[in-house]
């Protein structure tokens, strides 16, 4: 449940969307039950799988006109007062968005959905300055689903990161003084997976999470938020939170995290 004071401007997390799969947690019924009324100052960040666009075919049947469910949730997204923010996760059409322009916004890189310009891609290695806090984001995961899906229609080897990202990463990384507020990404890293016993058994290798091993070793931070996983679960020894169903102001995490307040979903798939 979200307490926000009349005039104040809030920062909501939630997990990955999946195109339309998961997107029930945003809905107005849901977000009325947790008590959240998003206005034109509020922000929601997605930690990855975003999923708009998933398929080519999205594209095609946006640009052809065509009734379609991406079209019908561009739509939606754009008519929203607030504004969506996202990491990348693996199951991101990452061939579409490498073609798609970079801007600069809050202090980094961005690119801004063509579709709905109030949905923005925060980019891998960037840090950013959100309502006077800061953002390290690292988007990509490796796919443990790789094998049954097709290169270019459902799966895109830009899901994990090349050599120029991390370089980036670092260098930001350096310049801020190895200190941020907050770390987005949508995998965790992979000292933490292996210590989460219902994931140690089922490790895949995975580049990107083996490069967060190095910022949680280099980078001190306030709190970590990541996607993936399909569960709502805190490490609060590390000050992190996986997300899926829950939304969540990023105020709430304190409380969150010291175990006051339970964010375990009884959903899932």
């Amino acid at each position: 449940m979200s307490c926000k004071k009349q005039g104040e401007n809030m920062i909501y997390i939630t997990g990955d969307t999946h195109g339309g799969i998961d997107m029930q947690k945003l809905t107005r019924k849901e977000l009325k039950r947790l008590h959240i009324s998003l206005s034109e100052e509020d922000i929601v960040i997605i930690t990855g799988d975003f999923g708009f666009p998933f398929a080519p075919d999205d594209i095609k049947e946006y640009e052809n006109g065509a009734k379609s469910e991406y079209t019908t949730y561009m739509k939606w997204f754009a008519e929203r007062p607030y504004k969506v923010l996202f990491v990348d996760g693996n199951h991101d059409n990452h061939d579409w968005w490498s073609r798609q322009p970079v801007t600069q916004m809050y202090g980094g890189r961005v690119q801004i959905h063509p579709h709905a310009q109030n949905v923005i891609h925060l980019m891998r290695g960037e840090i950013y300055e959100i309502e006077s806090r800061s953002f390290f984001t690292f988007g990509g995961a490796a796919s443990v689903d790789k094998k049954y899906r097709t290169e270019g229609y459902s799966w895109w080897s830009g899901e994990e990161p090349t050599y120029a990202e991390t370089e980036l990463a670092l260098e930001n990384l350096e310049r801020a003084g190895w200190q941020v507020d907050y770390i987005i990404t949508h995998t965790l890293p992979q000292s933490i997976i292996t210590q989460i016993p219902r994931f140690a058994n089922k490790i895949w290798p995975c580049r990107t999470a083996r490069f967060l091993d190095t910022v949680l070793d280099k980078v001190k931070f306030d709190k970590w938020f990541c996607g993936h996983f399909h569960i709502d679960m805190v490490v609060p020894e590390r000050r992190m939170a996986a997300l899926y169903n829950t939304v969540h102001s990023i105020n709430e995490f304190d409380i969150i995290l010291s175990g006051e307040k339970s964010i375990f979903s009884v959903r899932g798939r």
